[in-house]
């Protein structure tokens, strides 16, 4: 079906596939979000999700129906990188099993939470699973070897679909598997450090030796800390550095799960194996290394203000800043962040401050491919809107921040905006086709299939899922 919408410099062509539709009734309970139990494929061409029937429950695939289990595990869906497999888990009979492009695998004691992951080439699987008290690692379809434990969310590939390494407890000792060769026994290993540089060349990982915590990357170990930043350690995109965030003094406490300040403690990034200035605290989960690996950046914390610091190089501070805000251009010229300041917030791009604002939506700062412009979404007075540049776009309902995208020559931007009930596809400032429901966040967002052609899914009223495609034609 093709609309034609015809606006004073903007022709939009627009061409509506079906999908599939959701004719069976959907089995949410447990979950905690709607990607629990539907997903999209990366090229937005398949959906899947788990339909409840009297006795049983079984996965819809574009429409066809998959084996019947006792149960499908929530949160267990997940289709390869291009697009071609879909993967998840289900218990029958008291035993849960992987099943792979619709065919159930050896049934196990358990599959461990979010444990499956293809290659990035989409060729090979992995999981861990559970039998008889020891856990052990399916690559394959093949067993590896049995330990008493292997690390939660630690089972990987390398990016280049040739490694796999994984963290396992073995004799009260926990160590790192590769490729099949235990690495040394530690204390313990910290979760969510094991990483693979981009050119998978070489692993890193934080372990427990002594009751410190040290760094081993290619086999070496690091200097001792009292504490390593889970989530923390990042190779450049050349793999040449990595750094990470550790804890020097007594570990403060927590709260809510994050560390707080601690007049016994300070914190720092190593990088390279060269520790930096201290602070109060680091953002962990803020370190980013530029494009070219020339620049490291993170968030830190000195006498209750927040400050980036950049190669060093320590920027203004403020009340506070965005969680995962700090971006660099694809370039590596130029970064920005979002920063609170008596509670409102607004962007740093480039050391300059933009316009304060109540709230900035999900997302962040967006990059065009050039780096030569940005964009973000924000909330304000009860309207929500874009700014592109540093120029406010037009007024809605709601914006879905995390919608933003630029197309490949950096000349338009397209994000979803909602007015009443109805959501519509914004290109530059021109507004679209008003639909039901739009899958349009950045994990499944709006494609450029060209400079002129954006792809995105939308639901129906009627429970249709619909691959949108249009046409834009800028006069």
């Amino acid at each position: 079906m093709i609309h034609l919408q015809k606006r004073t410099c903007v022709v939009r062509s627009i061409e509506e596939t079906r999908v599939c539709s959701l004719e069976y009734p959907l089995s949410a309970v447990g979950a905690e979000s709607i990607q629990d139990f539907i997903v999209i494929s990366p090229d937005l061409c398949h959906v899947a999700y788990i339909a409840q029937l009297q006795r049983s429950q079984m996965v819809v695939l574009d429409g066809n129906p998959q084996l019947e289990f006792d149960e499908i595990i929530k949160g267990s869906l997940v289709f390869s990188p291009d697009s071609k497999r879909l993967a998840y888990v289900g218990s029958k009979n008291g035993q849960q099993m992987a099943v792979i492009d619709g065919k159930a695998k050896k049934g196990y004691e358990g599959i461990l939470s979010d444990s499956l992951v293809f290659t990035p080439d989409s060729r090979r699987l992995a999981y861990s699973a559970q039998n008889e008290g020891q856990q052990m690692v399916i690559i394959d379809g093949r067993s590896r070897r049995k330990y008493q434990g292997i690390l939660a969310a630690s089972l990987q590939f390398s990016p280049d679909g040739k490694h796999h390494a994984y963290a396992a407890c073995k004799n009260d000792s926990w160590l790192v598997v590769e490729d099949g060769k235990e690495h040394q026994a530690y204390q313990g290993i910290s979760v969510g450090t094991l990483s693979f540089s981009p050119d998978s060349s070489r692993l890193a990982y934080a372990a427990k030796k002594d009751y410190r915590w040290i760094v081993v990357c290619d086999g070496r170990e690091g200097a001792p800390y009292s504490a390593v930043g889970g989530g923390s350690l990042i190779f450049s995109s050349d793999s040449r550095h990595l750094a990470y965030a550790v804890l020097i003094g007594n570990q403060p406490a927590t709260v809510e799960g994050k560390y707080t300040t601690s007049k016994n403690s300070k914190q720092l990034v190593v990088a390279d194996g060269i520790e930096g200035k201290q602070y109060d605290a680091v953002g962990g989960d803020s370190l980013i290394y530029s494009a070219d690996g020339s620049i490291l950046a993170y968030a830190a914390m000195q006498a209750q203000k927040v400050l980036v610091v950049s190669n060093g190089e320590e920027g203004p501070r403020f009340d506070g800043i965005g969680k995962a805000t700090l971006v660099f251009s694809p370039e590596g010229r130029h970064m920005a962040y979002i920063v609170r300041e008596k509670q409102r917030w607004c962007a740093v791009v480039d050391g300059i401050q933009g316009k304060f604002y109540d709230t900035f939506l999900e997302g962040g700062v967006v990059f065009s491919p050039d780096g030569q412009h940005w964009a973000y979404a924000v909330q304000n007075e009860g309207k929500a809107f874009v700014v592109r540049d540093g120029e406010e776009g037009n007024y809605y309902d709601a914006v879905v921040g995390d919608s933003l995208a630029f197309s490949p020559d950096s000349q338009h931007l397209v994000y979803t905006a909602q007015n009443g009930d109805q959501q519509f596809v914004v290109f530059d400032a021109d507004e679209g086709q008003d639909y039901n429901l739009l899958y349009t966040t950045q994990e499944r967002g709006i494609v450029f299939l060209s400079n002129d052609r954006i792809q995105y899914l939308t639901l129906m009223p009627s429970g249709e899922f619909r691959l949108v495609q249009e046409e834009v034609l800028v006069y």
